[in-house]
């Protein structure tokens, strides 16, 4: 069976054809989290803020995803369920540039012979299988949450290094740094995509021409990021992209839990706050809010260091596995799903390991993302959520685990 490109185009706007119409006729029921408020304010008052522990937050989020959501709002009204297909669009763009991703980290891994004849089929089916990924698209046409386009921000650096690398110029090489300085006003640990660019920047051009390189991505980050880092500085005295670090960080670090929103006996990690400590956050600022948070994690860290140690790397491994409760969250019906999700994934995750040992160290050119962004989220928490984005990445690999594992299967019938 033959793959072709156009074939695979056809298949990627089916699909998103199909969701749409769905969410046209359906109309369902959207999951909203705190970016849906965050742009309703917006629209309403001009303001980017979200009301959390009784005190207007202006520096609660990253910015990009609420202000297109407001847009979205300011056209259609606030309607949910529109929003969800501006995500289906983020997801099929996604789709639409791992195509060329794919096929260029095919040709940077130097696979053997024998895979010249199968880059199509495993660019074919590591984008159709991402463009069918019931969690990916539950994400997208279900809530009002980042997540699609945090995946499109984590793929656009890969597209700019691939184009860079297919065409060195000036103008590839600023189009990588705006799509880099963009993906951390989205979400700073985004920051990762451009790991893979400098590999083989330094691969192939050098230790001062990476340096050079390097410091035009400061220069064009600095443009980007510095008024909104300068803003939430004016604003709520923060100094960062969002204060909410504390927050996270201490949700990541109690003992009553794996690391995650949810404790050991199902409850919400805020019930450990207690009316007193709700009592006294109403009256803190912004900024004093984060600097309780953070007191909060650092008498878990003195309490107990070496839980701390023990917590993070149990929040590493729900990272690429689960964590004891997962699913606990979810309805019934999506109960029934989750053993087939974690059966198909630790398949998935097999064949990624598997074709990690085969290709070698070349693998880290991709797979350093995926390593790096799991041992930045178990810094906070971790829920599975947080693994979603990286599973574009495992599919393709899986794909090729495949491949090396059918060969092998087809050399031990000949011998």
């Amino acid at each position: 069976m033959t793959f072709n490109r156009r074939q695979l185009i056809y298949c990627i706007t089916a699909l998103a054809f199909l969701k749409i119409v769905y969410l046209i006729l359906a109309k369902p029921a959207v999951g909203l989290f705190e970016d849906h408020i965050m742009a309703v304010n917006l629209m309403q008052t001009g303001e980017l803020f979200f009301n959390w522990d009784g005190v207007n937050n202006h520096t609660y989020q990253f910015p990009v995803y609420p202000f297109l959501i407001s847009l979205i709002y300011h056209l259609v009204g606030i309607v949910p369920w529109v929003a969800c297909m501006f995500h289906v669009v983020l997801n099929t763009v996604t789709a639409f540039l791992l195509i060329p991703v794919f096929s260029f980290f095919l040709r940077q891994f130097r696979l053997p012979v024998y895979f010249e004849n199968k880059v199509s089929a495993i660019s074919f089916w590591s984008v159709l299988l991402f463009s069918l990924h019931p969690g990916i698209a539950c994400y997208a046409m279900f809530k009002i949450h980042p997540f699609s386009l945090d995946l499109l921000m984590l793929v656009l650096p890969l597209y700019f290094t691939s184009r860079y690398f297919t065409r060195r110029c000036v103008a590839n090489l600023i189009l990588f740094c705006l799509s880099v300085s963009l993906s951390v006003l989205t979400r700073a640990t985004l920051l990762v995509s451009a790991i893979p660019f400098f590999l083989l920047f330094l691969e192939q051009q050098g230790f001062l021409k990476t340096v050079r390189a390097g410091l035009v991505l400061t220069l064009v980050m600095t443009l980007v990021c510095g008024p909104w880092l300068f803003r939430n500085y004016r604003q709520d005295g923060i100094t960062g992209f969002s204060s909410m670090g504390g927050m996270t960080i201490w949700k990541g670090s109690n003992p009553q839990s794996e690391g995650s929103n949810y404790l050991d006996n199902g409850n919400y990690c805020y019930t450990l706050l207690g009316p007193h400590a709700t009592d006294t956050l109403i009256t803190l600022s912004v900024k004093e809010q984060d600097l309780y948070y953070r007191s909060l994690y650092l008498k878990n860290v003195r309490a107990n260091p070496m839980g701390q140690v023990r917590l993070y790397f149990v929040k590493l491994r729900n990272f690429w596995l689960f964590r004891s409760q997962f699913g606990g969250e979810y309805g019934p019906r999506m109960k029934q799903v989750i053993p087939f999700y974690q059966i198909l994934y630790l398949i998935l995750l097999g064949l990624s390991i598997f074709a990690s040992i085969q290709i070698g160290k070349r693998s880290l050119l991709l797979l350093i993302i995926p390593l790096l962004l799991s041992l930045e989220q178990s810094i906070f928490y971790v829920e599975t959520r947080h693994r979603l984005i990286i599973e574009p990445c495992l599919i393709f690999m899986g794909c090729i685990g495949f491949v090396y594992l059918v060969h092998a299967f087809k050399k031990t019938r000949q011998a």
